[in-house]
């Protein structure tokens, strides 16, 4: 449909991403609001989703728009099964069927929707130790149980078996995905370095402000030497981690024939756990020592939690992770520290009444505000060069050249092209850029020279990737039995 609106034009496409994206916000908002009952919550989770750096890497590419269809159908399912089952509608329950189907056909990550939903409808019952709960879970959610089932008959027919990329990266690599995803959520760029603050002296500070918290709050009526004893494990897992990762990847690297990490992103990763660790451990250490929480509350929290968790199990079987597929798993991220801070705004006027839990509170608050500074400074509100538009200039002089040098052979003249640009290698360093900015692939190229009307037979080989994109491409053809296309960039 688009093509026969837009032809070979980017802008229509990327405008209809753009759009998509703004769908899935405000369905944010409304999701959000349903499952919380708060406007604010809402409001603000859907904002904050709007700018999140994740957005750089899915929404200004058009090849990437199953994540946000993801996102648009996955909300929408549970937005129509959150309110059909409060309204005891069915047709809006038949909806979140329908939607369900349409976000298992945009990306099989939708798989996990259904049992989230499933999750929900059981955390409605007032008692989870009765196998009858269970059953009436299920029961309401077997629609969906039912579309999955006829989703993967459909694929198992149509693709002859499970189907997918193939990969096979280094065992290193798989290791670290749910690191990767840690960082796509919360540290998104190495911020600590691109201020250039001294990196150790940052991870001082962070534990000695995450270790006294845990000692004031938690264990504000425990004697010395129980604070001291109880405090070892936290302080030395917040030593520890950035320690490991870092001789991990190093070791990896020595094994392995290629280096799975360079230094830069070896010190993104050990900053960006290390801040993940102290600012999630700082939050934790504000909700435990808070007297009193609503069991609903609790509940709702473990069900963001589980919906932030949930893809890990799929990264490990496709033997795959990129910033795009966290763009629908990031919601309950942002949603989880929005309820917390909403949650303990109003507890900041009972200073006589409830002292113990207004210091969790402020606690609280800024806990979440420092945990969002990260993502804050590297969203694309800031930052006007995502990486995008000079990637997309290099992708248009190529495809320029190579069609101006297959239009000058006949149609039975092979076509090679040596030296095409493929990728944008990720600086750490650089906010607001996206995590991995793609150029031209062997079969793009191809698809462009047909909707030209081209016939060739392309073979492409030589493939470049940039540490930044290049200014100026420019070509050599050679013609003999073949054309071949050499491409050049400065």
């Amino acid at each position: 449909m688009e093509y026969w609106v837009w032809g070979v034009d980017p802008f229509g496409y990327h405008l209809t991403n753009l759009l998509l994206h703004g769908l899935a916000s405000g369905l944010v908002v409304l999701t959000i609001y349903s499952l919380t009952g708060s406007y604010l919550t809402g409001t603000l989770t859907g904002v904050l989703f709007a700018i999140h750096p994740l957005s750089i890497d899915t929404v200004p590419a058009i090849s990437r728009r199953q994540d946000i269809l993801l996102a648009v159908f996955g909300l929408f399912t549970l937005w129509l099964l959150v309110e059909g089952y409060r309204r005891e509608d069915n047709r809006l329950r038949t909806l979140a069927v329908v939607a369900y189907g349409l976000a298992l056909f945009s990306k099989e990550t939708a798989i996990v929707v259904g049992p989230l939903a499933f999750l929900w409808v059981l955390f409605q019952e007032q008692s989870l130790r009765e196998v009858k709960a269970y059953f009436q879970a299920f029961y309401t959610v077997s629609p969906l149980a039912a579309v999955a089932i006829l989703y993967l008959i459909i694929r198992l027919a149509v693709l002859e078996g499970v189907g997918g990329y193939t990969h096979d990266p280094p065992l290193a690599q798989i290791l670290l995905f749910p690191m990767e995803y840690m960082l796509s959520l919360i540290y998104q760029a190495d911020l600590f370095s691109v201020v250039r603050v001294f990196s150790p002296l940052v991870l001082l500070i962070i534990i000695f402000v995450t270790v006294t918290l845990y000692v004031l709050l938690f264990n504000r009526d425990r004697s010395v030497f129980n604070v001291t004893y109880s405090s070892v494990p936290l302080i030395g897992g917040l030593v520890a981690v950035p320690g490991v990762v870092t001789l991990f990847v190093l070791v990896s690297n020595l094994l392995s024939s290629s280096n799975v990490l360079n230094s830069q992103m070896v010190s993104w990763y050990a900053m960006g756990t290390t801040f993940a660790v102290a600012t999630v451990s700082a939050l934790l250490v504000a909700l435990l020592s808070k007297s009193s929480r609503n069991g609903n509350q609790r509940r709702l929290n473990v069900f963001f939690t589980i919906w932030m968790v949930i893809p890990l199990p799929l990264f490990f079987i496709a033997k795959q992770f990129a910033f795009r597929d966290a763009y629908f798993f990031v919601i309950p991220f942002i949603a989880l520290a929005v309820t917390c801070f909403v949650e303990a705004l109003p507890h900041l006027e009972n200073l006589q009444t409830i002292p113990f839990n207004n210091t969790a509170d402020r606690v609280l608050i800024l806990a979440v505000l420092v945990l969002l500074i990260p993502t804050v400074a590297a969203s694309p509100l800031l930052h006007n060069d995502s990486g995008w538009g000079s990637s997309s200039d290099v992708t248009n002089e190529s495809l320029f050249d190579i069609n101006n040098s297959v239009a000058q052979a006949n149609e039975s003249t092979p076509v090679t092209v040596i030296g095409m640009p493929t990728r944008v290698q990720h600086n750490p360093r650089r906010l607001g850029q996206a995590r991995k900015v793609t150029m031209l692939q062997p079969h793009s190229v191809r698809a462009w020279s047909r909707l030209h009307g081209m016939g060739n037979k392309i073979k492409v080989g030589g493939f470049r990737s940039f540490d930044t994109a290049p200014q100026n491409v420019s070509s050599t053809t050679y013609k003999r039995k073949q054309v071949v296309v050499r491409l050049r960039y400065s």
